[in-house]
């Protein structure tokens, strides 16, 4: 049994005595407060924790669902002494958690400790569900949730962020309508495959949002079970990596070039050498071949392009001399 503070409201003197003595039973497991109009409901509503309202419905000074519409998060119980469908139907419209009937023998009584235990299970139970709601709603996961058919019934925040996207245009549609074209027909067999088999999916969509722009989504899909097992729904969860993508992609160029320009300053070294020892032969000859017009000629051929390539080399030393330049690709400047 939950403990819980219980405001009983009854202006009629005979029947909140009778309800004293009944609920003396329960003081165990309730602390009752007992209230005589509406406006000193009001009171002790102000000074006192109230879990559950247990209201005739008629006051002499206001109703039970004037108590109902000031204090909206307290379980309000119904009791009247009339077998008014039309009433029952109000109230439980209004937000009452139930409606009892008072009966000459007050048999009544005892279903106010089941209807208040009942009622404050229930609340508990929505606290609960509108606390799983606000996390959905505010997560920034990409939450997404269809039917088994794979139509769309409800789409997180974070996703008409992303794909702009208005949750009224995502209703009842596919979710490929986020498709980018670029995943094949064999990608999307093996997904599917998976979840018919009752297991969880879990990989990379590249999605297109609602003005053209490309994003990449780590995600898990999962079904979801009825009580007898058959799959009713299947939830998203997913998160954008579209700049962890942009990053690795970065830090792979970024590495190509590193190893471009450690081969580049090896070759640059590497034939400075050898070109040095070729001047040095050429200008030899060079001497020898001052009365041979033809052998000087092919001397000067040979170290106008040595000296080209040395030109050459000596850029390419210089470029890998650098510690740091920047290189610019499609998206943001990489530091090396």
């Amino acid at each position: 049994m939950l403990y819980q503070n219980i405001l009983l409201v009854e202006d009629d003197i005979i029947d909140r005595k009778a309800l004293e003595r009944f609920l003396k039973d329960y003081s165990d497991e309730y602390t009752f407060f007992f209230a005589g109009s509406f406006r000193e409901a009001l009171r002790i509503l102000k000074e006192n924790k109230i879990d559950t309202i247990v209201a005739d419905y008629q006051l002499g000074d206001g109703n039970a669902l004037q108590l109902m519409t000031l204090y909206k998060d307290i379980p309000l119980i119904m009791i009247t002494g009339a077998n008014d469908a039309e009433l029952a139907v109000q109230s439980m419209k209004a937000g009452a958690y139930d409606f009892l009937v008072k009966d000459n023998e007050r048999a009544y009584l005892q279903m106010i400790p089941v209807a208040c235990t009942y009622a404050l299970k229930r609340k508990e139970q929505e606290n609960l569900l509108n606390k799983m709601v606000q996390a959905v709603e505010q997560s920034p996961s990409l939450i997404l949730i269809t039917n088994n058919q794979g139509n769309i019934e409800y789409a997180n925040p974070k996703i008409i962020e992303l794909t702009g996207y208005t949750l009224e245009e995502l209703l009842g549609k596919n979710p490929n309508i986020f498709n980018s074209g670029n995943q094949t027909p064999e990608f999307y067999s093996k997904f599917w495959e998976t979840l018919r088999q009752g297991k969880k999916w879990t990989g990379e969509f590249y999605n297109k949002s609602k003005d053209g722009n490309y994003y990449w989504e780590s995600a898990s899909v999962a079904p979801i079970f009825s009580q007898s097992g058959e799959t009713t729904h299947y939830v998203k969860v997913g998160e954008d990596i579209t700049l962890k993508k942009k990053a690795e992609e970065s830090a792979i160029y970024t590495e190509k070039l590193k190893s471009i320009l450690e081969i580049a300053g090896t070759i640059s070294h590497e034939l400075n050498q050898p070109l040095q020892i070729i001047l040095g032969h050429c200008e030899l000859l060079e001497a020898k071949a001052a009365n041979d017009p033809s052998l000087k000629k092919s001397i000067d051929t040979i170290l106008a392009n040595v000296e080209r390539i040395v030109e050459i080399t000596n850029k390419i030393h210089a470029i890998t001399e650098y510690k740091t330049r920047k290189y610019v690709d499609d998206t943001r400047i990489v530091e090396i």
